[in-house]
């Protein structure tokens, strides 16, 4: 009887120290993940922050382009202007299409002051 319950004690010690490993295996593993994890998301984290730095290049680049095609837009119009001037009927009708042109744009920005 005393070796049925020795023999059953080191039976439930076995199983223990066995349970006992696994859990200490489980715990590496979930450590050796989290340290995974935590370098992805700090890894990530600077993919985002240099991300935005380039967004906002980009976004600077994108209005000085915006500007630079403003301008080149009213250059267009003087010259188109300039050319109307030049003396030729076709000329003359479209300078007094500029001309209603931007006299409609004067009383846009005259309503809008006054309103």
């Amino acid at each position: 009887m005393f070796n049925c319950l020795l023999a059953f004690r080191f039976v439930t010690l076995n199983r223990e120290y066995n349970m006992a490993k696994n859990l200490s295996l489980i715990l590496a593993s979930l450590h050796s993940k989290v340290e995974k994890l935590i370098y992805i998301n700090k890894r990530g984290a600077e993919e985002l922050k240099k991300l935005k730095e380039e967004h906002e290049v980009i976004r600077e680049e994108l209005k000085r382009a915006g500007k630079k095609i403003d301008e080149l837009e009213e250059k267009n119009k003087v010259l188109a202007l300039a050319k109307s001037l030049s003396g030729d009927e076709q000329g003359k009708n479209e300078l007094k299409l500029k001309i209603n042109e931007l006299v409609r744009e004067i009383d846009k920005c005259i309503a809008l002051t006054n309103g």
